[in-house]
């Protein structure tokens, strides 16, 4: 709980550098990137957090790795600030909360769509633009194929699912169905 915590106060924190100067989007996707190099060298962490080299060798790094990924000075000041605080460690979840401040302030959220195999790109773009009126954002949707679904679709967005699959609606009458036994039993 403290680390999301902590990791959402350095969220905020850069986000809003980024809309005083206007460049919230891109100080977002320059975290991505950084992220995503931490993800791909994880050996990277042990080398920033190790004690044995001086802050001022770790920072060199970041600097360097800031130059080679063009990031911004901004970024690069906060990714140096992570590793002289001994945070670097949460920049995976400082990124998720990036992002999700982000898309608040540029009006859009993520949906994701499960759909059976076959089902028709028009139905899911009918999906798309009624979220997208029904909420008034901008949606960027997700298509995941479920080959356990036998039909209909299950929607997510944030953390309310939508499920209006035919396996749910099965499963649900067969429990209605046993109820109605058992009051007979």
């Amino acid at each position: 709980m403290r680390k999301t915590t902590l990791a959402k106060r350095y969220a905020e924190a850069l986000i809003d550098i980024g809309r005083e100067d206007g460049s919230y989007e891109q100080y977002g996707e320059q975290l991505r990137s950084a992220n995503t190099v931490f993800e791909s060298f994880p050996e990277l962490y042990k080398v920033l957090l190790n004690p044995m080299y001086r802050i001022e060798t770790r920072k060199t790094i970041v600097e360097e790795l800031g130059k080679r990924l063009g990031l911004s000075q901004v970024v690069v000041k906060f990714l140096c600030l992570l590793v002289e605080r001994r945070h670097i460690r949460l920049l995976e979840e400082i990124t998720k909360q990036y992002s999700q401040l982000e898309d608040r302030l540029a009006g859009r959220i993520r949906v994701t769509v499960e759909v059976a195999e076959g089902v028709e790109e028009g139905l899911i773009n009918e999906v798309k633009e009624k979220i997208e009126r029904e909420s008034g954002n901008r949606v960027i949707l997700k298509t995941l194929h479920n080959p356990d679904l036998i039909g209909g679709l299950i929607i997510k967005i944030g953390n309310t699912i939508f499920d209006g699959s035919i396996k749910t609606q099965l499963e649900r009458m067969k429990e209605k169905l046993l109820e109605g036994v058992s009051l007979y039993v």
